[in-house]
């Protein structure tokens, strides 16, 4: 994980050199308010992960990181800082299990940063586990527009964690594909004011929309982890591919009009689901049906709104990122 190293370091820095530069200050000024100690804590181990010392550097951090889950003090700016620096220090000393759960912590915080997902892609790398580190990377082109001024964005191809892959055809391909524009698609073709979406209508029979329905947009890795999820096997090895290929991007309710959007999202393989809650109690439950392309199975006990909870899930589609793709729905 060595090349992960370049990208927070200028960030770390200047964390490190506030506590410093206070410190110059004449003593007849007035004394700074006494930093809470979280950022003390993240000072400490900035000034041992600069010296490269980033065993010890760990102890200082996951305390700040500790506090910061329990009480939220951090910017954001220092908060990502923080976790980007915990999760290299400990895969450079070669705990992948804390790298791992350092990052999908951050990841929860802030979903769209991209070296969090960047991060996390190397650590998977480092487990050979190709199906989510190659998820993680796409995740991290899709918000590569949201690197920090400063930050450059890095080069997989020569970083060491993607080192054993790189006579890997399917790693190959999938960096050409994130990192050149499709045939044919041109910025030209793109609204920034309305830029394309993933959106969808939700009704009922009636006409009357679907309100606040909990709809998750689901991302695979690449089309073969797609065609494993339209296959519907049921067999464990596949499910547990498929686990490790897939992954929910967003979760969003549908609005009064029973609409939802997914903007921002990198040309790639999808599906929608949403849940809801009918009133009418099925014929038979639990139960499955086809309406407007999705499999509909119903719930056979009713929750706490007296309603049955009905899941609803869309097919595998490829979405382009120059138009929209809509998956509506009529119930």
């Amino acid at each position: 994980m060595s090349a992960l190293r370049s990208a927070p370091l200028a960030l770390a820095f200047l964390f490190a050199v506030g506590p410093l530069l206070s410190q110059q200050k004449n003593q007849t000024q007035v004394a700074p308010a006494t930093p809470d100690p979280a950022t003390t804590l993240v000072g400490q181990g900035n000034q041992l992960y600069l010296a490269q010392h980033y065993k010890e550097a760990i102890s200082p951090y996951q305390q700040a990181l500790d506090l910061e889950k329990k009480k939220s003090t951090l910017s954001p700016a220092t908060f990502r800082g923080l976790v980007d620096n915990l999760g290299i220090a400990y895969g450079l000393t070669g705990d992948l299990k804390h790298a791992k759960e350092t990052f999908e912590y951050g990841v929860s915080r802030d979903p769209y940063y991209p070296l969090f997902h960047y991060n996390l892609a190397c650590t998977y790398a480092e487990m050979d586990d190709l199906d989510r580190a190659l998820a993680e990377l796409g995740l991290a082109y899709q918000y590569k527009q949201n690197m920090i001024p400063g930050e450059e964005f890095p080069d997989p191809r020569t970083d060491d964690s993607f080192q054993r892959y790189l006579k890997n055809r399917r790693f190959l391909d999938f960096l050409q594909s994130v990192e050149q524009p499709s045939a044919g698609k041109t910025d030209s073709l793109r609204d920034s004011s309305n830029p394309p979406a993933i959106r969808g209508t939700l009704l009922r029979g009636s006409g009357a929309p679907i309100v606040g329905a909990e709809v998750t947009l689901q991302v695979f890795s690449d089309e073969d982890c797609a065609k494993l999820f339209d296959a519907g096997s049921d067999s464990p090895e596949n499910a547990a591919k498929l686990r490790k290929c897939s992954r929910d991007l967003f979760t969003e309710p549908s609005n009064d009009k029973g609409e939802f959007a997914f903007t921002g999202v990198q040309a790639g393989w999808y599906a929608v689901r949403f849940l809801w809650n009918i009133e009418p109690k099925p014929s038979t439950g639990p139960s499955a049906d086809h309406v407007s392309g999705f499999s509909v199975v119903y719930a056979a006990q009713k929750d706490v709104s007296g309603r049955y909870d009905t899941l609803s899930q869309g097919p595998v589609f490829h979405f382009d990122a120059a138009q929209d793709y809509r998956a509506d729905f009529k119930y």
